[in-house]
């Protein structure tokens, strides 16, 4: 078997004279320059992964932004598809929040009058009668006492035998339920004259006083009520619903109820 020797030419001359100096690694064949290689090969194989994970991330973000652009898109179509519904149903409260307002704002005129005709006295005729719930519905045919409180009220106009009749006739009224103040706008005595078939007047012969009362209920908050209804419905605005009728079948109080003279 032949020996063979693998060492390069200049390591087996410096084998042969240990005297002479031996090349450094710097100097060798192979040296640094393959390390330079190896790094910038890496450096770029890392360069190379950090662009494609960069990549990667900027499209799965550029996927997931498409994906909420959508649904967001789908989700505004379908509020405009809703829209009407809601809308419908702001002006249902609307409307019955008027309703509401307008029941509130009733007044029981036929309880009031049945009151107000048991407590007039037997001597005393009346000859016309209009009440109203506030001052502003009053109109230009009311007196100075009644357009100075907005309330309900109920005017009453006639004659009786004698200004003593008339003041009872107060004191009866202002014990009426409900009825807070009773003011006397005049109480003046004319002459009387019969009618033409020659009938007595109706509150006697002679100059029997004329009378015209005015029947406060202050308590009532029909006016404020009504108020504010007449705020929530201004000129130019959605009419509001027309008021049912309430349950027990009374109709909705309104503006103003006049009545023909009663003896």
């Amino acid at each position: 078997m032949r020996a063979v020797n693998l060492l390069t030419p200049e390591l087996r001359s410096a084998q042969k004279g240990s005297s002479a100096p031996r090349p450094s690694v710097l100097e060798t064949s192979g040296g640094i320059g393959g390390f330079v290689v190896l790094g910038a090969l890496a450096l770029v194989v890392v360069a190379v992964a950090g662009y494609v994970l960069a990549g990667n991330t900027v499209k799965k973000r550029t996927a997931s932004l498409a994906a909420v652009s959508a649904q967001n898109a789908a989700t505004v179509k379908r509020a405009a598809e809703l829209k009407p519904y809601a809308d419908f149903q702001t002006v249902a409260q609307e409307r019955l929040g008027t309703v509401e307002a307008l029941a509130s704002a009733r007044f029981d005129w036929e309880q009031s009058l049945r009151d107000l005709s048991r407590a007039l006295p037997s001597n005393v005729y009346v000859s016309s009668m209009k009440g109203d719930v506030g001052a502003s519905s009053a109109g230009g045919g009311g007196s100075g006492i009644r357009s100075a409180i907005s309330s309900p009220a109920i005017e009453l106009a006639g004659c009786t035998r004698s200004q003593p009749a008339v003041a009872t006739l107060m004191s009866r009224l202002g014990n009426v339920q409900g009825v807070t103040r009773v003011s006397l706008a005049k109480s003046e005595k004319v002459e009387t004259v019969g009618v033409s078939t020659g009938a007595p007047a109706p509150c006697g012969k002679g100059s029997p006083p004329t009378f015209d009362v005015v029947v406060f209920f202050e308590k009532a908050t029909v006016g404020t009520a009504l108020a504010d209804v007449t705020k929530a419905v201004e000129p130019g605005a959605k009419p509001a619903a027309t008021p049912a009728p309430a349950k027990d079948g009374k109709a909705a109080a309104t503006p103003a109820a006049t009545t023909g003279g009663t003896p």
